[in-house]
C-alpha cells in the first residue's frame, strides 16, 4: 500500500457501531504520515467538533495518527474528517468515514478519498514533466557525449545545460505545488517530513545546474560533465525514494527497480535526443558511431526498462481488472502502447537504418525525432501516474442488504451516453443502503459495467472531506453497498463513477437527506414589509429569516437567532446556503449587522422554491442547523 497515506484500519472502525462512547479515535494508514502536517478531526450530526486535542501519533504505531474526544459524548452518527501529508514521498491525502455510537449498522467498506486521484493537477502534471524531461536530457546527453565523442561537442554542451534548468525549474515546480497542496506555513515546513525532501530535491538540482554551466565555460569540460551526470543520477534517486516506490513492501526492491528504470530511460531516451543535437550538418564517421553506439544502449536501455516496467506495473496494479477499470490503469496502458511505438521505431532504425549508414543518416534522424516525441508523451503519461494512487491502495469490500427504497435520484452523464438510477435506504442522515443501476441512455438496456463508485461532498460544510464508497455488483446486474457516507442532514453531491475500461464516465447527482420539516411560523405584515419566517430550532433557539425585497432577482437573506425571551442569541459563525429550483448550491457571503446574532447575505434568488440551509455555532458552542424554503413574492 503505497504512495498517498490512506487509512488501513482505524478505531472505531469505520461504518462500525459502538455501544460505549470511545475515549479516542485512531486511524493506522498504509504508510507513514507526517504528525505536524496531518489531523484527524470528529464532528457530530449537527456538525460540532467533538475532539478534545490536537492530531497526536499513535503510541507504538508508527503510521498511526490518534485524536482525543470529549467525554460522555452521546448517542448518534459521529463524521471523522481526515488530512496527510506522508511523510515518505509528500503527498497529500483527505478523506472522511462515519461511526455510531449506540445506533445499528452493518460493517462498511473502506472509505476513503484521495485528492487529485482521478485527476492531477495540470500543474503538479506539468512540473514533473519538466523535471523527468531535464533529468534524463542531462543524464543522455553526457553518456553519448563522452562515450561516442570523449567529450560533448558544443551544440550537445549547451543541450545540457538547458536540460539542465529545465530539471531545476521542474524541481522548483514539484516543490510548490506540494507545498500548497499541503497547506503548510513556511515555519511548520522547516521542521516537516516534507521539508526535508524538498531540500534533498533542491541540493542536486542546483549542483546539476551550477556543473552544467560550468561545463560551458571552463576547459576541464569532461569533468563537469561528468558531475552534471551525477547529480542527475542522484536528483533520479531522490525523487525515487519520494514516489510510489518507496512506500511499496519491499521497499529495497522497488526503489531499485524504479531508479533502474528511470536511469534506463535517460541514457535510452536522452541519448536519443543527444543524437539529435550532435549530428546536424553532413554526416561525418564520428556521427555515424555515435549512433551504432548508441542502439547499443537503446537496446540494453529498451531491455531495462521493460523488464522494470512490467515488475513495477504488477506491484502497483495487481490485478487484470484494475488495469482496465482504473485512471492508474488506463495510464499504464497508454504508457505501454508508447513503449511499443518506441520500440518498433527502434528497430526500423537498428535493422533498418543503421546497416545502411552513412546513406540513410537523414532517414536515421527523422526516425530518431518521432521516437523522441513519442517518449516526451510517455514522459507525460509517468508524470500523471506520479500524481494518481495506484489501485494497489484501495481495500474495497462492501456488504449490503436490501430493503425498500425511500429516497430515489436520477441522472445523466453530460455526453448523454448513460443513466443512472440511485436509491437510498432509508435516505435519512447516517448508515444508508446504496443501490445503483446503470443503462445505457438511448435503449435503456442495462449496462455491464466493471466497476461503480460513489464519491459524496457536503457543499455546505467544506471542512468535511470528500469520502468514497465502492459498490459491489449483485446478481441482477445493479451495485449495491452499505456505508455511512451521509453522516449529516442536509444536501449532498454525489459523483457517481461507472468505470468500464477506456469507456468509463461520471454522473453528477444531488440529493437532500430525509428529515422531519422544521415547524415554521409566518408572519405577514403590511404592503412593503418583507414576510418573516420564524424556525424553531433546538435548545429554545429560533432563527427568524426574511427576503428583503423578498422578490426575483437581487435580494438580502436576513437571519437573526433568538431566545424566547425575545433576546438575540450571541452567535460565533454562520454559513448560509441557497440552493435555487436549478439545484446547484451555493455558500451566499455573509456578513453580521451587530455583534451578536444578526447576520445578512447578498443572493440572487431566481423565481421558484429556492431551499437556503443555515449552519451555525453559539458562542457557547452550540451547533445550530436548520433549512427553510422560500418562494420569493409569496
Amino acid at each position: 500500500m503505497a504512495a498517498h497515506a490512506l487509512p488501513q484500519s482505524s478505531v472505531p472502525a469505520e461504518g462500525s457501531s459502538v455501544q460505549t462512547p470511545p475515549a479516542s479515535v485512531l486511524i493506522v494508514f498504509g504508510e507513514q504520515p507526517d504528525v505536524g502536517l496531518s489531523s484527524i478531526t470528529v464532528v457530530n450530526s449537527a456538525g460540532t467538533d467533538v475532539d478534545a486535542g490536537p492530531t497526536t501519533a499513535a503510541p507504538g504505531k508508527p503510521a498511526g495518527l490518534e485524536v482525543a474526544l470529549r467525554p460522555h459524548l452521546p448517542d448518534g452518527v459521529y463524521t471523522v474528517t481526515w488530512k496527510t501529508v506522508s511523510a515518505v514521498d509528500g503527498h497529500l491525502a483527505t478523506g472522511s468515514f462515519a461511526f455510531g455510537i449506540g445506533v445499528p449498522a452493518n460493517t462498511l467498506p473502506h472509505t476513503a478519498a484521495v485528492v487529485g486521484a482521478s485527476a492531477p493537477g495540470v500543474i503538479a502534471v506539468v512540473s514533473r514533466l519538466v523535471l523527468f524531461a531535464g533529468l534524463v536530457a542531462v543524464l543522455g546527453g553526457v553518456t553519448l557525449g563522452i562515450a561516442a565523442f570523449g567529450e560533448p561537442p558544443p551544440a550537445l554542451r549547451k543541450g545540457i545545460a538547458v536540460a539542465a534548468v529545465l530539471a531545476f525549474a521542474g524541481t522548483a515546480g514539484v516543490t510548490a505545488t506540494q507545498i500548497q497542496a499541503a497547506g503548510v506555513s513556511p515555519a511548520a515546513l522547516l521542521g516537516s517530513s516534507l521539508g526535508r525532501s524538498l531540500l534533498a530535491r533542491a541540493i542536486p538540482a542546483l549542483l546539476l545546474m551550477a556543473s552544467s554551466l560550468w561545463m560551458l565555460f571552463n576547459k576541464r569540460r569532461v569533468l563537469f560533465a561528468a558531475a552534471a551526470a551525477v547529480a542527475a543520477l542522484v536528483a533520479m534517486t531522490v525523487d525515487v525514494l519520494n514516489s510510489h516506490a518507496a512506500a511499496e513492501q519491499p521497499a529495497a526492491l522497488n526503489e531499485l527497480a524504479q531508479t533502474l528504470h528511470i536511469v534506463a530511460v535517460g541514457i535510452w531516451i536522452g541519448g536519443l535526443a543527444a543524437l539529435l543535437v550532435s549530428s546536424r550538418g553532413q554526416p561525418d564517421a564520428t556521427q555515424i558511431s555515435a549512433a551504432r553506439r548508441l542502439s547499443t544502449f537503446a537496446g540494453i536501455g529498451l531491455v531495462t526498462v521493460a523488464a522494470t516496467g512490467v515488475f513495477r506495473a504488477v506491484i502497483e496494479v495487481q490485478t487484470w481488472q484494475s488495469l482496465v477499470s482504473t485512471a492508474f490503469g488506463a495510464l499504464v496502458l497508454l504508457k505501454i502502447g508508447l513503449f511499443l511505438i518506441l520500440a518498433a521505431l527502434g528497430a526500423l532504425n537498428r535493422y533498418g537504418n543503421l546497416p545502411r549508414l552513412p546513406g540513410m543518416l537523414r532517414r536515421l534522424r527523422r526516425v530518431v525525432t518521432g521516437e523522441v516525441l513519442v517518449a516526451v508523451g510517455a514522459l507525460t503519461v509517468t508524470a500523471a501516474l506520479v500524481n494518481v494512487a495506484p489501485p494497489a491502495e484501495y481495500a474495497a469490500a462492501a456488504a449490503a442488504t436490501q430493503t425498500s427504497a425511500n429516497l430515489v435520484v436520477s441522472g445523466s452523464d453530460y455526453a448523454t451516453t448513460v443513466r443512472v438510477r440511485m436509491t437510498v435506504t432509508p435516505g435519512t442522515a447516517g448508515f444508508n443502503t446504496f443501490n445503483v443501476r446503470v443503462s445505457d441512455y438511448d435503449t435503456g438496456a442495462a449496462v455491464s459495467a466493471g466497476n461503480v463508485v460513489l464519491q459524496f461532498t457536503e457543499p455546505f460544510r467544506p471542512a468535511i472531506a470528500t469520502s468514497t464508497l465502492a459498490l459491489r455488483k449483485q446478481a441482477d446486474g445493479s451495485f449495491q453497498a452499505r456505508g455511512g457516507n451521509l453522516s449529516l442532514p442536509g444536501i449532498w453531491q454525489i459523483a457517481v463513477l461507472v468505470e468500464n475500461g477506456l469507456q468509463s464516465t461520471e454522473v453528477h447527482l444531488q440529493l437532500a437527506t430525509i428529515t422531519t420539516p422544521p415547524v415554521i411560523q409566518v408572519s405577514h405584515f403590511a404592503a412593503g414589509l418583507p414576510t418573516v419566517y420564524t424556525i424553531q430550532i433546538n435548545a429554545g433557539v429560533q432563527a427568524q429569516v426574511y427576503l428583503d425585497p423578498n422578490k426575483p432577482g437581487a435580494d438580502e437573506f436576513h437571519v437573526t437567532f433568538v431566545a424566547p425571551s425575545g433576546n438575540e442569541v450571541p452567535m460565533s459563525d454562520i454559513t448560509i446556503g441557497m440552493t435555487p429550483p436549478s439545484g446547484t448550491p451555493a455558500i451566499l457571503p455573509s456578513r453580521r449587522l451587530d455583534d451578536v446574532g444578526h447576520f445578512v447575505a447578498d443572493a440572487h434568488v431566481p423565481g421558484g422554491q429556492t431551499r437556503f440551509d443555515i449552519l451555525a455555532t453559539t458562542r457557547s458552542g452550540q451547533a445550530v442547523s436548520t433549512y427553510i424554503l422560500i418562494t420569493p413574492g409569496s
